[in-house]
């Protein structure tokens, strides 16, 4: 029961994220409506998206139990630097940060997450297994950045 749950909130999660996409525009423009920095709307509108995010990909210790992640900090860190690679490398566009963020944080789950002891013996074990998690770890780090960078780039 509980695979066949997280199979359901993973095909959640992809469904918001193409939700994301498809209504981008007018999300960007309902936050533009408020008025603050693009920069501090970025990191104001990442925090949802991790907090759904990690919701989905949950640790068992605090799974379902709690409504805001402990990881939610070090993840608005992370978007924290991604905000300042924008802006120190002058990006206008969403792909490309957004693919470099979604590589950081594969490499950063397999150092340094909570699993990574795990993910790491997927390298050896199940190659399959370690390419279709990497791809997911990608895709949450696609999805926790999507918007925020919309927000930030309006495009």
């Amino acid at each position: 029961m509980g695979s066949l749950f997280s199979i359901a909130m993973g095909v959640a999660l992809v469904g918001l994220f193409v939700l994301s996409v498809r209504f981008r525009k007018n999300i960007v423009a309902l936050v533009h409506g408020i008025k603050l920095p693009r920069s501090i709307l970025f990191l104001l509108v990442g925090i949802p998206y991790i907090i759904v995010e990690e919701q989905v990909n949950c640790g068992p210790e605090w799974c379902y139990r709690i409504l805001v992640p402990p990881t939610l900090l070090p993840l608005m860190f992370f978007l924290l630097f991604l905000l300042i690679g924008v802006k120190l490398f002058r990006t206008k566009t969403v792909l490309k940060p957004m693919l470099i963020f979604s590589i950081l944080g594969i490499m950063f789950e397999l150092i340094f997450g909570s699993a990574h002891v795990a993910f790491q013996g997927l390298i050896t074990r199940a190659p399959l297994g370690f390419i279709l998690l990497s791809i997911w770890v990608g895709f949450s780090y696609r999805f926790v950045s999507f918007i925020p960078l919309a927000v930030l780039l309006d495009n």
